[in-house]
């Protein structure tokens, strides 16, 4: 069994491919489970942010896995798939492992060792867990996911003085006006990220900030925290002209703000430049609007170049963590690599047991003066004797090397003991059977 790991991220594709790519929650069960309905998929499960789309699937067969995940990306692209292939990317058991691993860590994030992913990670697990899609070999590879982030968090620096895309939206912003004092600030949305915006705002000294959600109470509950004004995303027009910073962050499939709105808004500010900063996938700001006099447009992307420098500070403390992640990765993939002995040694051990059953039949015929229990002790001693026979065997078949050498051990048992295992589905499943 393999595991797969496809997908694409704010390195290998821009936002613009990502919104076509972002999904909803509810959508995610129906996806994961179409998934798993392929011949070649057994388990699977879906990471999607703002920064990227990624699935990882457990398979006998990864070219078809692979090829089958594929086909979703460029059909929820609405894009042919020669359009979407050069921005993907497609991991096999150990290379997916080790990237799953540092996903979670923040290693792999757009603002390197930003926290919110590992939560986005345990999200993702649990959808699939609640899709019906992940089983055992998900399950354990999630649990060595959560041990290896923690331990890279906690035994690094890499969480240390923690950034993240919200913080980096206003140092952009604090780039462009040099003070932030004085300015008013209109978050759109009122999610995790508008929060923790705001909290960045106020301490570069922002006292007006108004909140825009669709939810009027979610709005008013942020606001508050902030000594705000809340509004519903119906009122923007209305109070859009206040604004000289908009940071907006929304879950909507469409834009919020549209370049009519803001030629009014613009309008009524005489001249005086707004900056936007649009740090949702898909984005909530048309692009159209950068091509207005007076508005600076940003996007996710865009945030990069600000990111740069606080990656810079944290490339040792990286380091340090990917040696950690390795220790991690080599205890589950010692473990992944187990299982594919499972149905060997299963035969193994049936044929043993069918071997020793036989030939104590043979026996029984010279033994007929022997009562109950003198022939309930020849029985414990044929099994006390193949037992001990085995055990060097299976211990070592047990605890195989995660290499050739361990391909060799295999091919070798296989040959030793006349054993042909299944190459089938129903073989993997046998052995999953057995370590459940």
């Amino acid at each position: 069994m393999r595991i797969c790991h496809i997908g694409l991220n704010h390195k290998t594709a821009p936002v613009e491919l990502r919104e076509r790519l972002a999904v909803q929650e509810h959508d995610i069960p129906a996806i994961l489970q179409a998934r798993v309905a392929h011949p070649a998929i057994r388990e699977a499960a879906l990471l999607s942010t703002c920064n990227r789309v990624e699935m990882t699937v457990v398979t006998h067969d990864p070219d078809a896995a692979i090829a089958s995940v594929h086909a979703w990306f460029a059909e929820t692209a609405g894009l042919e798939l020669d359009a979407v292939m050069p921005h993907l990317y497609a991991y096999l058991t150990d290379d997916a492992v080790h990237h799953l691993f540092a996903v979670a860590s923040g290693l792999d994030s757009l603002v390197l060792g930003e926290p919110q992913i590992l939560g986005q990670v345990k999200t993702s697990y649990d959808r699939a867990l609640a899709a019906g899609t992940a089983g055992h070999i998900l399950h354990r590879l999630y649990q060595h996911t959560f041990a290896a982030a923690k331990r890279a968090r906690s035994e690094t620096g890499i969480g240390k003085n923690t950034v993240n895309i919200s913080s980096c939206a206003v140092d952009l912003a604090k780039r462009i006006f040099g003070d932030l004092a004085g300015k008013t600030v209109m978050l759109i949305g009122a999610g995790e990220m508008a929060e923790l915006a705001a909290t960045h705002l106020r301490s570069q000294g922002c006292t007006d900030i108004l909140v825009a959600n669709r939810t009027l109470e979610r709005a008013r509950k942020l606001a508050m925290n902030y000594d705000g004004h809340a509004l519903t995303l119906e009122q923007l027009p209305d109070y859009l002209d206040a604004a000289d910073i908009v940071i907006s962050s929304t879950g909507a499939n469409t834009y919020v703000l549209l370049p009519t709105m803001m030629e009014a808004a613009l309008n009524r500010r005489a001249g005086r430049p707004m900056f936007l900063v649009d740090i949702a996938v898909p984005r909530d700001i048309d692009p159209r609007i950068a091509e207005l006099n007076n508005v600076y447009v940003y996007d996710i992307d865009d945030l990069q170049q600000v990111v740069q420098g606080n990656k810079e500070n944290r490339e040792k403390e990286a380091a340090r963590a990917y040696a950690l992640l390795k220790e991690e990765e080599k205890d589950f993939l010692r473990w992944l690599k187990s299982l594919e002995s499972v149905p060997l040694i299963r035969s193994i051990q049936q044929q043993i047991e069918a071997m020793r059953t036989d030939e104590l039949n043979k026996a029984r015929r010279y033994l007929k003066d022997f009562d109950d229990e003198q022939m309930a002790a020849v029985e414990r001693f044929s099994k006390a004797l193949s037992k001990r026979f085995m055990h060097p065997t299976l211990r070592t078949l047990k605890t195989l090397p995660d290499d050739i050498e361990g391909d060799l051990l295999m091919g070798a048992a296989r040959k030793l003991f006349d054993v042909e295992i299944k190459s089938t589905r129903q073989a993997q499943d046998q052995g999953h059977e057995r370590t459940s």
